[in-house]
């Protein structure tokens, strides 16, 4: 696959980067992608993995990604500084990190409660699965789940302290920043290891 954040947009205002950080995607004049309502696209008939769209883009199913998503996806990389998945919901995404990461325990605050419902969901998957407070020993834990701002009170926890905390007990450290998205308090800067 192509390197979905462009390298070249680090240094620039994220004004600058929201317009641009997909230019290195770019393979037709067109100054934005256009629209794509195809749900299969054409192939090679040599090969499936043939390319179809801009260096080394693959796509089968609009399921998969489509040009405008891999477009999307290049603009948060380099907005966030670091690698952004689009799906279609908060809920979805958080849904991905679990079934992605499987943690066997999971420290978890204060937080939205749809994720609370999609960490029971899990639970109910996944036999055996521990949820502990934000604020206990991360023993044996394998996940922590930050939420900063917490919605809706709106009150900011401190990533750092938690991303050490997480780290010096083998964790990862997840942080939905919904209320406050990287380009405004920067979690990955700050030890957030998914955002």
């Amino acid at each position: 696959m192509v390197e979905i954040k462009n390298p070249l947009y680090n240094a620039v205002a994220p004004s600058t980067q929201s317009i641009h950080a997909d230019s290195h995607l770019r393979v037709t004049s067109d100054v934005t992608a256009p629209i794509t309502v195809s749900t299969t696209f054409e192939y090679a008939k040599t090969s499936v993995d043939a390319c179809n769209y801009g260096p080394d883009q693959r796509y089968v199913y609009s399921r998969e990604g489509t040009p405008v998503l891999t477009k999307v996806e290049a603009t948060l990389s380099t907005l966030c500084e670091g690698h952004a998945v689009v799906y279609g919901s908060g809920l979805t995404a958080a849904y991905a990190v679990l079934i992605e990461h499987r943690p066997k325990k999971i420290a978890l605050g204060d937080c939205y409660f749809g994720i609370r419902e999609v960490v029971k969901q899990y639970q109910r998957l996944v036999p055996g699965v521990q949820v502990v407070g934000l604020e206990c020993s991360y023993e044996k834990v394998d996940m922590v789940w930050l939420e900063s701002p917490i919605n809706p009170t709106g009150e900011v926890k401190d990533i750092g302290s938690y991303a050490l905390r997480a780290h010096a007990a083998g964790a990862i450290l997840v942080v939905d920043a919904t209320l406050a998205p990287p380009p405004l308090s920067y979690p990955f800067r700050q030890g957030a290891d998914i955002v």
